[in-house]
């Protein structure tokens, strides 16, 4: 009888405590919250697994986004046991309303050139193409 209590109890305490996906993913978040919104960001943190942690940043239209990752537990980078978190803030470079004038601008002017192309083409007034 008390051995299967001493076994249980071997059992619960083993189990007990974050796995190391756990206690890496809460280091890659905390570093992760660390980041101000700019270009450039550096961690000398490390995963559970004693690795060192990889960053990147993107510009996007609107946001910058930064990239935190552990290679997991087999230290390949890029595969299905990688741990990653993501993070966005505003940039300030642009705006939703100046991107749309953009683009509006780029389609109205090749309807417009596209139009006048028509017109002088309708009225025998431009250059006919050669076949």
């Amino acid at each position: 009888m008390w051995r299967s209590f001493a076994v249980l109890g071997v059992m619960m305490i083993s189990g007990c405590g974050p796995s190391a996906y756990e206690r890496t993913l809460s280091v890659l978040n905390t570093e992760a919250d660390r980041w101000e919104g700019g270009e450039d960001f550096n961690t000398s943190a490390k995963d559970s697994y004693g690795r060192p942690l990889s960053t990147s940043i993107e510009k996007g239209v609107l946001n910058y986004t930064l990239e935190v990752r552990s290679n997991g537990p087999d230290g390949l980078p890029k595969n299905s046991d990688d741990i990653v978190v993501t993070r966005s803030k505003r940039h300030g470079e642009s705006s939703v309303a100046e991107e749309a004038r953009k683009v509006t601008e780029g389609v109205a002017g090749g309807a417009a050139s596209g139009a006048i192309k028509g017109i002088k083409k309708g009225l025998g007034l431009g250059r006919e193409e050669k076949k």
